[in-house]
């Protein structure tokens, strides 16, 4: 026999030496224990987990010369040629290029001949859901009355398109992905096995990108033997496969978490340039965010194949809901992305909005905040007592008038000015609610409902100029804010009603 991969070559040949399914191979053994041998399996789960490999030792284990045992001998002549693909007992069939009806219907009269050397005639189909419906309605019978040499193995990844008719008629079992650690000991074994140098960083690197299939653990592994000369370090799988580093995921964080755009642009541009699959850093991505959302919340993160003291020290600057508002939007840009794989643009337009979380808030907290601030006057008697109060408060020790005329005198000249003036028609509806208070050692001051405030401060150098045409000089204005009485009659207002069940918000007025 020439020269095989290693996923051929260290194919499991037994039940013990099946990677990570337990549960599978467990009740399985068990069941020939006892000689409860079924009619039909369906083994479903992702991919390179060990279904194909599992359904081998079971047509070795049932058929072996021994009789039906717990674990295939390999030694003897069924074994060993259900080892080599050479049994005529065991069939092996592709579900992608057989599909169709007259396929089946071939395999139909094929089974009532028993078989010729086995105890049983195996019938393995791989990606069985790729059948056609025609298929499968012609399979329904054979599967439920099957001869009794006959055994039917099904694989498949995606048992949702396996219809419940034929489910029904199965004993089903779920292979599970396979964990970074129970992979990397696996590689580790391999690499002494084939007598070859590995740092423990590389191997962590291969595990994280085979996403729990061993057999493309093997693939990496096999493919990396080649290219390195030496010893296969992190470097060189990163070279290979074009792994993108923590430092670049963590420059593109910290300018979102600091909202500089600029970073952002040169973290992406970078990935423009060496080449990297947008897929696979959102991939990458998605787990960085994990690894420092479990970091944050002082959870070992297993899969983890960085130092997390970087993360560590990263977690303690942002907040768990800014993780989880950057996770819940990343996970987004991972779905668009598939769409859209070559495109940096789209992906610096996800990276610019995620810097605008930082200037969010809940509009929860904004509720409460100002529910806690807003102390409404009860009537425009108590409003005007509070504005002579202040306007008593504003006038002591400043007696000293510098201008002829009085703050109503020269807010009615200012105000006549600017309603004269085209645009600026915000400032002007601002204003109509604004209230003269003092004018004293050059400085007017107002008084305006608190919510006008933002809004006359932005343009609050409009009506400086308009004070300086009016009196000749630099006039400073001091803005003091009350809160103004909100109309009880909105409560029962049935759009209002909608907007505080929508957002859940609570009640202050």
């Amino acid at each position: 026999m020439g020269y095989l991969v290693l996923t051929r070559k260290y194919r499991p040949q037994n039940f013990d030496e099946v990677l990570g399914q337990p549960h599978v191979t467990k009740t399985l053994m068990s069941a020939l224990k006892k000689g409860r041998v079924g009619h039909s399996y369906l083994f479903s789960g992702p991919r390179g987990v060990g279904k194909t490999s599992v359904a081998r030792i079971l047509a070795k284990a049932v058929n072996c010369k021994k009789g039906i045992v717990e674990n295939p001998c390999n030694e003897c002549e069924n074994c060993k040629a259900v080892t080599n693909c050479s049994s005529v007992d065991v069939i092996e069939i592709d579900g992608a290029s057989n599909r169709g009806i007259d396929e089946i219907r071939a395999l139909r009269e094929a089974v009532s001949y028993s078989p010729v050397q086995s105890t049983f005639k195996v019938y393995i189909i791989d990606e069985v859901h790729m059948l056609t419906k025609e298929a499968f309605n012609a399979l329904l019978k054979t599967l439920e009355e099957p001869p009794s040499h006959i055994i039917f193995i099904f694989a498949t990844t995606e048992p949702q398109k396996v219809p419940k008719t034929v489910l029904s008629r199965c004993q089903r079992f779920d292979f599970r992905v396979l964990s970074n650690k129970e992979i990397f000991e696996k590689l580790k074994k391999l690499v002494e096995v084939e007598k070859v140098k590995a740092t423990d960083e590389a191997l962590s690197l291969i595990s994280s990108r085979a996403d729990g299939a061993i057999r493309d653990a093997e693939g990496m592994l096999e493919q990396l033997i080649s290219y390195s000369e030496g010893e296969i370090n992190a470097s060189d799988v990163r070279d290979v496969f074009g792994f993108i580093g923590n430092s670049l995921y963590l420059k593109l964080f910290n300018g979102i978490k600091n909202s500089e755009e600029t970073g952002i642009i040169q973290g992406i541009e970078e990935i423009a340039r060496k080449g990297y699959d947008l897929r696979e850093f959102t991939s990458g991505w998605l787990k960085f965010l994990r690894g420092l959302l479990l970091c944050k919340l002082g959870i070992e993160d297993i899969t983890s194949i960085d130092s997390e003291e970087n993360l560590s020290e990263l977690s303690k600057d942002v907040s768990t809901e800014f993780i989880t508002a950057v996770l819940n939007l990343s996970v987004d840009l991972e779905k668009d992305i598939r769409l859209i794989p070559h495109s940096p643009v789209y992906l610096e337009l996800a990276m610019l909005r995620m810097a605008r979380i930082p200037n969010l808030r809940d509009i929860n907290t904004l509720i409460k905040k100002i529910s806690q601030d807003t102390a409404p006057l009860n009537n425009p008697q108590e409003k005007k007592g509070v504005i002579e109060e202040e306007k008593a408060i504003i006038n002591k020790n400043n007696t000293n008038i510098k201008y002829t005329k009085n703050e109503k005198e020269l807010w009615a000249a200012i105000m006549t000015k600017i309603n004269g003036t085209s645009g600026k028609n915000f400032l002007k509806e601002f204003l109509k609610d604004a209230e003269p208070v003092a004018f004293e050692d050059n400085i007017l001051r107002i008084k305006v409902p608190s919510t006008h405030k933002k809004h006359l401060d932005e343009d609050i150098h409009f009506l400086r100029g308009a004070l300086k045409n009016e009196t000749g000089k630099d006039i400073d204005i001091e803005i003091i804010t009350y809160e103004q009485k909100i109309d009880t009659r909105l409560r029962d207002n049935s759009m209002v009603t909608k907007v505080k069940e929508i957002f859940n918000a609570e009640e202050f007025i």
